[in-house]
């Protein structure tokens, strides 16, 4: 038996386009907007607005960043046993790159307990939580006064920086060192893009 391909045209192709730009919180007429410090859609606060949008490796165009609520309670090491001295080579440190950058970890790394905790977290009726790019951490610690529920202790990124260590700025006043070994335990602060 053989299978009907259709192919789509004109204006349901286009209809079909432009739901998939809005998917990660683009741009029709009527959307909700948000500033700094509003809840967001998953229950946490706004600590990044780019009204033009920016590119979000994995899930299209974004709008925002929302940083979970409240830390993920505990601390975690950033790698599992036997990944704690292997370079995995693949993340970033942009803005826009934290979801890719858990998504790679866990595909090197399953087990990788900072990663794991913020796939895993959810919020708001919201799973697609990650752990936060350098760049991107660097923009929460930026807004913590306006977060708020941090710790003055290091936050882990899913920016990597060798075989033994990864970015985990210092959330203290002012910050003290930003990378630390694999090994080491720190806090987790999930976010999302929107």
């Amino acid at each position: 038996m053989k299978k009907k391909v259709q192919f789509l045209t004109g204006a349901v192709f286009t209809a079909m386009l432009f739901a998939a730009v809005l998917s990660c919180g683009g741009g029709a007429g009527g959307e909700t907007t948000y500033d700094i410090g509003d809840t967001g859609p998953g229950g946490g606060k706004i600590f990044y607005v780019n009204a033009a949008g920016f590119a979000v490796s994995g899930k299209g165009t974004c709008k925002y960043l929302e940083a979970a609520p409240a830390d993920i309670s505990g601390t975690f090491a950033w790698a599992s046993g036997s990944f704690t001295s292997t370079e995995l080579s693949c993340t970033s440190m942009d803005i826009g790159t934290g979801y890719a950058n858990t998504q790679a970890i866990l595909k090197k790394d399953p087990n990788a307990p900072a990663a794991d905790a913020c796939d895993k977290y959810t919020n708001g009726g919201k799973d697609d939580w990650f752990l936060p790019s350098a760049d991107e951490l660097t923009a929460l610690r930026g807004k913590k006064a306006a977060i708020g529920g941090f710790a003055v202790l290091h936050y882990w990124s899913s920016s990597e920086v060798d075989a033994g260590g990864a970015w985990a700025p210092d959330f203290s006043d002012p910050p003290l060192s930003n990378l630390w070994a694999k090994t080491d335990n720190n806090k987790v602060r999930p976010i999302r893009a929107f």
